[in-house]
């Protein structure tokens, strides 16, 4: 391997996920880690509990909030855990366990052997029943231009896709690079509330890859996430309206964070 990767660890965080989503996702969570091991990569995997309703007790969990806390302020106390581990990681994966393919993990890791980047964003595709799904040269044409736009950050372009047409959750990072951005991304989670008037939750994954293109652009990469069948929540006129805002929210709180 060019470059090498021998320990991964990944964290997903919960809340209203169901006992049956989270137990079927563990049992895929268990298929990658016999694949990595059997390629002689260590894999260790943690629930991150924001006052989770149904996650067994049994359960690695790295984070425990007794309340819902807001997944921004559940990533940010992660992210620090994760680097304050006994046994060092050189890759940590972010991924959901009601719309990310746990496998992608090795897909991954595999990328970051073989390419000198510091971070892969799987970015997972909406497919809406009654709408047309996208063509693969489509999907690759889009990721390529919101590539283009992030440094620095092109807001019409990504207005009109974070969210709106994939979300970029799933996010794998060499160590390295998370130790990098973390310090403006915890600094970024507790200006929010202030800013904004609201509880800091969902959008910075949008922010930390902003920062990581902020690093070195050419140092980040994307591979298909897959497809998923959006939760109906999440395609409604208020919904979308939402995400729209909260991209402007992010992108607002990143050129204040550039401007001091």
């Amino acid at each position: 391997m060019l470059f090498p990767v021998r320990n991964v660890v990944a964290m997903t965080p919960v809340w209203n996920e169901s006992l049956a989503m989270i137990q079927a996702f563990q049992e895929q969570i268990d298929d990658v880690r016999k694949a990595l091991i059997a390629k002689g990569i260590a894999f260790r995997h943690f629930f991150l509990d924001d006052g989770a309703m149904h996650l067994p007790d049994e359960s690695s969990i790295l984070v425990r909030h007794a309340s819902n806390l807001g997944l921004a302020q559940t990533l940010s106390d992660a992210y620090t855990a994760v680097l304050e581990l006994k046994v060092k990681a050189d890759v940590i994966a972010r991924l959901d366990c009601q719309e990310h393919d746990p496998r992608k993990i090795i897909e991954a890791v595999d990328h970051l052997t073989r390419v000198p980047v510091n971070a892969v964003y799987l970015p997972v595709i909406y497919n809406v029943n009654g709408e047309p799904s996208r063509r693969m040269v489509e999907v690759t044409q889009i990721i390529a231009r919101l590539s283009a736009a992030l440094n620095p950050p092109d807001t019409a372009v990504v207005d009109g896709i974070y969210n709106q047409i994939f979300p970029l959750g799933y996010q794998v990072y060499r160590v390295e690079l998370l130790s990098a951005i973390l310090p403006k991304f915890k600094s970024a989670v507790e200006r929010f509330q202030g800013k904004f008037g609201v509880k800091p939750t969902w959008g910075f994954d949008l922010l930390s890859l902003l920062l990581a293109a902020e690093v070195d652009p050419m140092k980040i990469d994307f591979l298909f996430g897959g497809w998923m069948e959006p939760w109906s929540q999440n395609r409604g006129p208020d919904k979308v309206e939402a995400q729209q805002k909260r991209v402007h929210m992010m992108l607002d709180l990143y050129a204040e964070m550039q401007n001091g």
